[in-house]
């Protein structure tokens, strides 16, 4: 077993994962050594590991010692029931972690990506929510690595963070060196001991998120987790950029180990079947997702006609195909294919769907709210819709329990909703667990910019709204609302977002048992006005566990005609809940249980049932214009 050099001229030692099996043994005494780890039996235990550095990590989900022919490396495997990809984590926050590079910094790796993903994480102490974007990672997105790093020279109150993309495209199962420099004044990222990125955009002092996670193998920040799926020999992380040179000369010294050849382990299969969303007169949306690099290539055709073909863009992860073209209201058949660069192939089995009619004929939709929790419960509502073979099917959030975890997307959401969804458009909108996850905007093909949009099917017209974001008057989605409100020629309009402006849930709002309670989410209730303005028929809402169906309302009070109906169908899968003791002004019908909304519109004519999880009807309205 090699040990450490204690050379400070020479800051880039032999530890770096030389090719045979280098696993320093004690620490480096030049005060530029930060932290570093090598994954070997040695250092890793069960749950732990010991660092070079004298640090010690946890290990957290499922990981294993692999072994190869030049030595050892932790495999950090993907997420299992309990929906936890496996990660180490060296700090629960940079604060607890102690000093971490101020005005210079070096992070290297050598890692093997198996499943290629957005957003993921080779060494991470980063965090980017929303406007606040503080900290650096080093990682990949798709097909080529990446490091981002937020400077005070690029400070904009909340930190901003630059991105570099390097031009290599990494094979899945193939190692490299991935190394990122940073010296004050410029950021570069080299792969294989080569520059293959760098920016001036940062400079300055690094900020950091005091109460940010450190962590291999995951892009870790407050509200998300993204883990790798792959094997890390080593990370190192210095406060001194180290030359290109000297980078050059690690990679030489030990480029025997990108000369390893990739076991054939993970298998072509999807993760996501292909489902369909967002479609209109002449186009729709197919999407899916697979673990491993692959061709994908959609067929398509009419009932009668001749077979078309699309190729997705994509290489690997989720592909994303629109057809356009298509005639309105008519039936198609597709199937989609995927090949591997082996010759692996996965295909489904012929599948259809249909486009959005025109103005002036007849169509159902469904209206789901809350699948999340309970995958039994979501199985029997998504089924029942589909018994019902609408048009389209809405969903009011809280498509799963957590929008971070992917797991809940792979292995909740999407099989529980088919085949519904091999075979009807589904148009979302946000929720508050989705916590406006990328995985949201990654699996979802919407109209910019995704959060809110609007779509036409027959003659109606719907408006999609994030009520977690602001919503009053003057707010971004209020004046496009109004805009979209007022030049909108539909005979029925709707509305759809997550929190209801009217409720007469027990808690939510205050306690209603013991004292006041507002009835209702203020955010949204502020949009009131231009639904009576402009004439909206229905609003739908979720994330209150309930049916409740509010009288017709107009200026505060129940009214007989002319009124905005609000409906809470906050049923799909989501534990339930109960009422206030008492029944509010608004209040009409109120149902504790778990249940679609079935819509039929013909003309001037509207009829709403809403049906239980076991198919029994147990409301209905109408509504003539």
């Amino acid at each position: 077993m090699n040990h450490l050099h204690n050379v400070i001229t020479i800051i880039f030692c032999s530890f770096a994962a030389s090719a045979a099996n280098a696993h320093p043994a004690t620490a480096h005494n030049n005060d530029r050594f930060v932290f570093g780890a090598e994954f070997d039996r040695d250092h890793v235990h069960t749950d732990s590991v010991h660092a070079v550095s004298g640090h010690h990590l946890r290990t957290m989900g499922t990981s294993s010692i692999a072994t190869d022919e030049l030595g050892e490396s932790l495999e950090l495997h993907g997420p299992g029931l309990d929906g936890q990809g496996a990660y180490v984590l060296i700090a629960d926050s940079v604060d607890q972690f102690g000093d971490m590079p101020a005005r210079e910094l070096t992070v290297t790796s050598w890692v093997r990506i198996d499943e290629p993903t957005r957003w993921g994480g080779i060494l991470s102490a980063v965090s980017d929510n929303g406007d606040r974007e503080k900290g650096w990672v080093l990682g990949y997105d798709n097909d080529s690595f990446t490091f981002g790093i937020s400077t005070t020279g690029a400070d904009d109150g909340d930190g901003a963070m630059t991105y570099l993309n390097g031009k290599t495209a990494f094979e899945s199962g193939h190692w490299y060196m991935v190394t990122a420099t940073f010296d004050g004044e410029s950021a570069r990222l080299y792969v294989n001991g080569k520059l293959d990125a760098q920016t001036t955009a940062q400079h300055g002092e690094i900020l950091y998120e005091q109460q940010t996670p450190i962590a291999v193998g995951a892009y870790i920040d407050s509200n998300e987790l993204h883990t790798m799926q792959g094997r890390i020999r080593n990370v190192y992380l210095f406060d001194e950029a180290i030359t290109p040179e000297q980078i050059a000369m690690e990679y030489e010294r030990n480029s025997v180990i990108a000369e390893l050849q990739p076991e054939s382990e993970i298998q072509l299969e999807w993760t996501v079947e292909p489902f369909l969303c967002y479609a209109t007169q002449r186009s729709i949306s197919v999407l899916c997702e697979l673990p491993v690099p692959a061709e994908v290539r959609l067929r398509y055709r009419p009932a009668v006609g001749d077979v078309r073909e699309i190729h997705s863009s994509e290489k690997s992860g989720i592909h994303t195909i629109r057809i356009d073209g298509l005639e309105p209201g008519e039936p198609y058949y597709y199937e989609v294919i995927a090949e591997s660069p082996e010759g692996t192939r996965v295909q489904t089995d012929p599948m259809s769907f249909q486009t959005a009619v025109e103005r002036g004929k007849a169509f159902t939709f469904v209206m789901i709210g809350d699948t999340q929790s309970n995958p039994d419960v979501v199985k029997r509502v998504s089924d029942i819709a589909w018994s019902h073979r609408p048009n389209f099917v809405s969903i009011a959030g809280d498509l799963v329990t957590t929008g971070t975890n992917k797991s809940h997307w792979t292995h909740h959401f999407f099989p529980n909703m088919r085949p519904l969804i091999n075979r009807v458009p589904i148009f979302p909108i946000l929720g508050n667990h989705e916590q406006n996850a990328r995985h949201y905007y990654e699996y979802m093909d919407l109209p910019d910019p995704e959060y809110y949009y609007s779509f036409s099917y027959g003659d109606a017209d719907y408006f999609m709204l994030d009520s977690e974001k602001p919503m009053g008057p003057g707010s971004e989605q209020y004046l496009w609302l109004e805009d979209k409100l007022a030049s909108s020629d539909a005979r029925w309009k709707f509305v759809v977002h997550h929190r209801p402006p009217y409720s007469s849930d027990e808690n939510d709002h205050g306690n209603s048992w013991l004292g006041p309670t507002t009835l209702g989410d203020q955010n949204p209730r502020q949009m009131v006005p231009l639904y009576e303005k402009y004439g909206v028929d229905i609003v739908f809402n979720g994330h209150v566990h309930v049916y409740e169906r509010t009288f017709p309302l107009r200026d505060g009070q129940a009214v007989e005609h002319n009124g905005v109906i609000y409906m809470t169908i906050g049923g799909g899968g989501g534990g339930l809940e109960d009422f206030t003791p008492f029944n509010p002004w608004f209040g009409s019908k109120k149902v504790s249980t778990h249940h679609i909304c079935y819509v039929e519109i013909v003309g001037g004519h509207l009829r709403m049932q809403a049906i239980d999880d076991q198919g029994r009807l147990f409301d209905q309205i109408e509504i003539r214009k």
